[in-house]
């Protein structure tokens, strides 16, 4: 009985190996549990947050949304009604 044994798990460790590094590192045990970071998140870990040259100053903020004002100014009057609506409700 103990060389059966053997032999089974030998047979049966690599493919039990495989199995879970795939379960492990694929997106479908994401979807199916909704546990686990998502590769996203895996690859903020890996790589660390981006630093504060990521993030925009009130400068910069400012500048993108009078761009984005004179972008929609120049287009549908009811497009710029919808954008400044949403726009109001986040901030």
């Amino acid at each position: 009985m103990n060389r059966i044994g053997h032999r089974v798990r030998a047979a049966v460790n690599p493919v039990s190996t495989a199995a879970t590094g795939w379960w492990c590192h694929s997106a479908m045990r994401r979807m199916l549990t909704g546990y686990g970071p998502t590769a996203r998140q895996r690859r903020l870990m890996r790589h660390g947050t981006r630093g504060a040259d990521f993030t925009p100053s009130a400068g910069q903020a400012k500048a993108r949304a009078e761009g984005v004002d004179e972008l929609l100014s120049r287009g549908e009057p009811e497009l710029r009604a919808r954008f400044m609506a949403r726009r109001n409700k986040i901030t």
